[in-house]
């Protein structure tokens, strides 16, 4: 996986030590947006009669199975790195994955601000 970059920088998700998901951040794209997305995601599952143990579950074996089946080596489009994120996102909102973590979380990383030569 390589860290894809934007406008207004980067989101990047590691779980046990390796990075899984690299996503662009723009102006409408950013990371409150795809926290709230997650989030609603969430709302809808359990709207679906899903309960909370159950999402959590499924979300954390996805998770892994991107993590364990190098599916992140093949090339893949910004939507598929979305659909990544946001089981990513729901699972630090719910504690599952600590956001902050040593081997897993979430980093967020500014544009790199290019400095023009004054002659």
């Amino acid at each position: 996986m390589k860290f894809y970059e934007s406008k207004n920088g980067s989101v990047n998700c590691f779980y046990r030590g390796k990075l899984v998901v690299s996503v662009g951040l723009d102006d409408i794209r950013t990371i409150d947006y795809y926290k709230y997305a997650a989030e609603r995601l969430l709302i809808e599952g359990m709207q679906h009669g899903h309960k909370l143990p159950e999402l959590k579950e499924q979300f954390m074996k996805f998770i892994k199975k991107i993590r364990y089946e190098e599916i992140t080596k093949k090339k893949i489009t910004r939507e598929d790195r979305e659909t990544i994120l946001l089981p990513f996102l729901m699972l630090c909102r719910l504690k599952e994955i600590d956001p902050d973590g040593n081997k897993e979380g979430l980093l967020v990383m500014t544009r790199k601000k290019i400095r023009s030569r004054q002659h």
